[in-house]
């Protein structure tokens, strides 16, 4: 696969605006989260746009080509290219022909998720006997809120993590939720790492789009410092995937698959 460019870069920029406190005001510089949107071509056809966090995009690429089954593996990619963010597109050749989806599902993921998948249909459940102490789910959390560089550094983001039980495998960061789940299986896409039996951690709320993508990761346990969705909840319970919620301090809620949350490994 050849890559024109990764799409690094700092993930924020300085904007100038005024701070009011204590009944004075006063112009301020610091930095923001950075959006931009993002058109991707697929064997030279525009297939979809993202509102995303212009970072690490060869990565929400490929995990989102993999997510949306358009790919089985990154070996089914001939070139990738990402060019400027000015220009605002990303480039696919694929090694042969392809119907992509056209069905579009507007999601209710920050930052524009879409998805193409049937969020209603059905997936093999995730059979692990993975399992998490209480105390190592408030760890991970903790670790994972800590590390969040564009966060601490300017905020509007969120942090995802993929976790082996004991410590943060990789970490993270894009404006939208979802997004940030395509870059984990992107990046493990593209160093082989795997994710099947790990453990996904994030700052956002969990709705179906972001349950779907776990399902499809084969990860046992998600664990989140917000709240599922109702549906998200249903479907955790179908694909007996562990559920966490509203990790904050040493309280959290399990919502499906609460055998998992127990002492030992």
């Amino acid at each position: 696969m050849g890559d024109g460019g990764n799409g690094v870069n700092s993930g924020s920029r300085d904007v100038t605006y005024t701070r009011y406190e204590e009944g004075r005001s006063r112009p301020v510089s610091r930095p923001v989260a950075q959006e931009a949107l993002i058109t991707l071509f697929v064997n030279d056809q525009e297939w979809v746009s993202f509102l995303c966090t212009p970072r690490d995009l060869n990565q929400l690429v490929v995990g989102f080509l993999h997510s949306e089954e358009v790919i089985s593996s990154p070996g089914d990619i001939a070139l990738l290219r990402v060019c400027e963010v000015a220009e605002g597109e990303v480039h696919v050749q694929l090694l042969g022909p392809v119907k992509l989806p056209t069905r579009r599902v507007i999601t209710s993921g920050c930052g524009g998720g879409a998805t193409f998948a049937d969020l209603a249909g059905q997936r093999e459940p995730v059979t692990s006997g993975r399992r998490i102490a209480p105390p190592q789910v408030i760890k991970l959390m903790t670790h994972l809120c800590r590390q969040g560089e564009v966060h601490n550094h300017a905020g509007g983001v969120h942090t995802s993590a993929l976790s082996d039980g004991e410590s943060l495998l990789m970490v993270i960061e894009d404006v939208g939720r979802h997004n940030t789940l395509d870059k984990i299986l992107g990046r493990c896409l593209l160093t082989g790492q795997q994710t099947a039996n790990h453990i996904l951690l994030t700052t956002g709320r969990v709705s179906t789009e972001m349950l779907n993508k776990a399902a499809h990761m084969r990860v046992p346990i998600v664990i989140s410092r917000t709240s599922p969705t109702d549906l998200a909840v249903n479907l955790a319970r179908e694909w007996k995937i562990t559920l966490v919620g509203y990790v904050r301090g040493r309280s959290f809620n399990v919502y499906a698959e609460e055998w998992r949350i127990a002492d030992g490994r």
